[in-house]
């Protein structure tokens, strides 16, 4: 994020010394306080409104515009640039109030029942009452955080997976921010050992993994092949526990729906369990595409998901077509 605050070319002298760079990240920090401070004195819905405002102008100058230009043409290769340009515009009013919700998370979770519209709530009054382990897991849609301020409400012990955030000092403030809804934090490039340690100790483990992982599985999302984590579904067959898709979406007023679905199963039992954790992810995918593509403005994609060389499904069946046979 200490993007938002230099330029391309302050970037290259700034990461020269470590210093500067610190002093950087203190003020950006020290920027996001005060805006969280404003956030927490309006009501949510005000606080939304003015977050998302900013965040439409502020997000299409940063130099992370381009990712979400480009995951959009992948994504709806259908719309004209002029079309993507202002769902960016949108998607980047959707960030801001996802930032301004962290100033009220702990109000959300104390009026949980009235703020949030709990579809499929049996389930995790199900996980709870027989204190049973489960992986959840959920795209960057809407607002993610609220699952830990329903599982609070339900009494799930829930760890969550996260991506420590590289300014030090803003992660520091976005963790006591999560504290609101009283959820483990597990680094995402910890060892997979704390996981299994969650799950044998009976607690849910939480995934975000709609982002592109490195070390991931080609998996296609939107036809096109995306780097994908395979953790939660090798956790779930591992362990015989669910692996249960999550969706959240912002209502009017400062409110939100929060649906969880039935558990991912394998297409083939019979295949090998690596394969399954494949058909189980494909699986996941294909819902997270279904509910981008019915909410694209309530997206969070401001990192590339796709390789740097890849083209939207649409265009390269075309190219397809068009390339000559083999002679």
């Amino acid at each position: 994020m200490a993007r938002l605050l230099i330029g391309s070319s302050l970037r290259r002298v700034v990461e020269r010394w470590p210093f500067v760079h610190h002093c950087i990240w203190a003020v950006e920090a020290a920027v996001f306080a005060v805006f969280l401070g404003v956030c927490w004195c309006l009501p949510l819905s005000w606080a939304q409104a003015f977050a998302s405002r900013l965040m439409s102008r502020v997000g299409p100058r940063q130099n992370k515009h381009r990712h979400v230009l480009r995951n959009l043409r992948i994504a709806f290769p259908d719309r004209t640039d002029a079309e993507r340009e202002a769902l960016g515009r949108v998607l980047w009013g959707n960030v801001g109030k996802v930032f301004a919700e962290y100033a009220h998370l702990y109000r959300i979770r104390r009026a949980v029942a009235r703020r949030v519209e709990v579809h499929g709530a049996e389930q995790l009054q199900a996980l709870a009452r027989d204190d049973r382990a489960a992986i959840l897991v959920t795209p960057h849609l809407g607002n993610w955080e609220i699952i830990g301020c329903v599982a609070h409400a339900a009494s799930l012990s829930l760890s969550v997976v996260y991506t420590p955030l590289q300014n030090p000092y803003l992660d520091r403030i976005i963790s006591w921010c999560r504290r609101a809804h009283s959820s483990g934090l597990l680094a995402r490039d910890d060892s997979v050992r704390p996981l299994i340690s969650e799950i044998v100790a009976r607690r849910c483990v939480g995934f975000v993994m709609d982002q592109r992982v490195d070390t991931g599985s080609p998996v296609p999302l939107f036809g096109v092949d995306k780097l994908t984590t395979l953790v939660p579904a090798r956790l779930a067959l591992r362990h015989g526990v669910d692996l249960v898709p999550m969706r959240t979406e912002r209502l009017a007023g400062g409110r939100f729906r929060l649906t969880i679905c039935p558990p991912i199963v394998p297409a083939d039992p019979g295949a090998s369990r690596e394969e399954q954790a494949l058909q189980m992810t494909r699986r996941v995918n294909q819902l997270f595409e279904a509910w981008i593509r019915e909410r694209p403005e309530d997206w969070f994609c401001t990192n590339r998901l796709w390789p740097k060389d890849a083209e939207p499904a649409a265009a390269a069946g075309t190219l397809a077509e068009r390339s000559p046979g083999p002679a």
